[in-house]
């Protein structure tokens, strides 16, 4: 049986009583424990990046996290995930501050996880990618020669094609979409705003 890695922005702590662990931790740690496998995110802390990730193995589920530096926390959550692409994909473009700075330090945690992420990895792993936090994550592993299956699920609308098309970096995420096997959406409706924004908005659009 193929073993389950989930990639989330911050892992819920290995007690899955603790307080911290709410209803996706509660989700992510019923199908590790039906699979088995790994789940992989930040520590929540700032420090050394270059530091071993932290690993914890209880029964057939192994937690690896890994601290962010104050710059990249900072560019890739604060400036870009919470202050554009939350606002955004909430329809709310007068919130959006985008700065170019910030979108290079999203890509640059996203090719920095990757790489962390990478020697664990085993050939018939499935992969499943969560929230916005990590739209270019599956890209990231295909450029380094990853070919299991990647899924991905966004925990927050997707917005029309009105909306998306309103971002500086609308067309790159779209592309960075595409390397997904598997995108889940909330609601019927976010589906269809996706595909809207495929059709109408890159010439890539293989639905």
């Amino acid at each position: 049986m193929s073993r389950l890695v989930v990639v989330s922005n911050r892992i819920a702590p290995p007690d899955e009583h603790a307080a911290s662990a709410g209803g996706l931790a509660v989700g992510i740690l019923g199908a590790l424990k039906a699979a088995g496998g790994l789940w992989f995110g930040w520590s929540g802390e700032t420090g050394n990046e270059d530091q071993p990730l932290k690993k914890v193995k209880k029964g057939n589920i192994t937690w690896a996290s890994f601290n962010l530096s104050e710059q990249d926390l900072d560019e890739y959550y604060n400036q870009f995930s919470n202050a554009v692409l939350w606002p955004a994909f909430h329809y709310r473009l007068d919130l959006v501050q985008f700065q170019r700075p910030a979108w290079d330090g999203y890509l640059r945690v996203n090719a920095l996880l990757a790489d962390k992420l990478l020697p664990l990895l085993q050939d018939d792993d499935i992969i499943w990618i969560h929230d916005y936090h990590l739209l270019p994550f599956a890209h990231e592993l295909r450029k380094r020669g990853v070919n299991n299956r990647i899924g991905f699920f966004l925990h927050i609308p997707f917005p029309t094609p009105e909306i998306f098309n309103a971002l500086p970096t609308y067309d790159t995420l779209l592309e960075q979409l595409c390397d997904y096997d598997l995108l889940g959406f909330q609601t019927e409706n976010d589906r269809l705003a996706f595909l809207d924004c495929l059709s109408n908005l890159t010439p890539r659009h293989d639905t």
